[in-house]
């Protein structure tokens, strides 16, 4: 997986140490995971799951209830995170994801 490049964002990442979870495969358990920042078109993850084995696109669920979901696109990763675009089409220019909104 490529390693972390120069930041060429259009939006600006808002902190938020906020609970989610990963999901992948027909019936793959939810994976937990932390979203350390998030934008309008992407995200940073702390995710609890070997990043060796993550694969490159996912859903990304963002409340508790799973109402509020995002399909993701793996941008970047290091050591510890890893960068995501999201790629559904709540992610197009002028959409707003809101760490408020997901509670």
């Amino acid at each position: 997986m490529p390693l972390q490049p120069q930041n060429q964002r259009k939006t600006t990442r808002r902190p938020v140490r906020r609970a989610a979870a990963v999901v992948f495969g027909e019936r793959g358990q939810p994976i937990p995971c932390v979203i350390w920042d998030i934008s309008d078109g992407g995200a940073r993850l702390a995710v609890a799951h070997s990043l060796a084995t993550l694969p490159n696109n996912f859903t990304l669920v963002l409340c508790k209830n799973g109402l509020v979901q995002r399909k993701c696109e793996i941008v970047w990763t290091d050591a510890r995170f890893v960068g995501v675009k999201f790629v559904d089409p709540d992610s197009r220019p002028g959409a707003h994801v809101s760490a408020r909104s997901h509670a």
